[in-house]
């Protein structure tokens, strides 16, 4: 049972972020989050996210009420992201310093755990809100939806796993491209 809450909650935590961001989507063109980064518009993406919103049947209001919660979650988000970023280059300094202090990367790591917890936790906040606009009906539909959406994704990354397969397969049956030195 504690396993299938887990799951559920999981799939729930995937989806969710796809059905927020297509309400705030529909507001902002997505620009450069942080120096240095973009993030692309992706058609597909959003007509996807669209095509979730249309299917649960959101009412104007409940479309609004969702763009107000990613407005509100973005800066918390945007932060909680930067922070994670400057832990983990502190770790990767620490781990990678000329002398290495066991101290000092267990510290760092403990504050890269801090705040990548700190991410999940805004992300599941947002989700729960969220989860709270939707009526009954729309949890069902929207359960429905996230099972598919799962079953997508693991067929494929079941083709991706078999295609690495196959290539591997390929590179062993190889012969060696240098021929092996004569014996005397």
């Amino acid at each position: 049972m504690n396993k299938h809450l887990h799951k559920i909650i999981l799939a729930f935590a995937i989806a969710v972020p796809a059905l927020a961001g297509s309400a705030f989507a529909q507001e902002e063109p997505r620009v450069p989050a942080a120096a240095g980064e973009t993030r692309p518009q992706n058609d597909r993406a959003v007509e996807m996210r669209m095509d979730i919103l249309q299917q649960l049947g959101l009412n104007p209001e409940q479309v609004q009420r969702i763009r107000r919660s990613n407005m509100e979650r973005r800066p918390l988000m945007m932060a909680a992201q930067a922070k994670v970023r400057e832990a983990n280059a502190a770790l990767d300094d620490a781990l990678y310093a000329d002398n290495v202090d066991e101290q000092l990367v267990k510290d760092r790591l403990r504050e890269s755990q801090l705040a990548q917890a700190e991410v999940i936790k805004i992300r599941f906040m947002n989700e729960l809100a969220i989860r709270r606009i939707l009526t009954p009906e729309q949890l069902v539909r929207f359960r429905e939806l996230r099972q598919r959406f799962a079953q997508t994704r693991e067929n494929m990354q079941n083709r991706q796993q078999e295609m690495m397969e196959k290539r591997q397969m390929k590179r062993q049956s190889r012969p060696n491209q240098t021929p092996p030195p004569e014996k005397p």
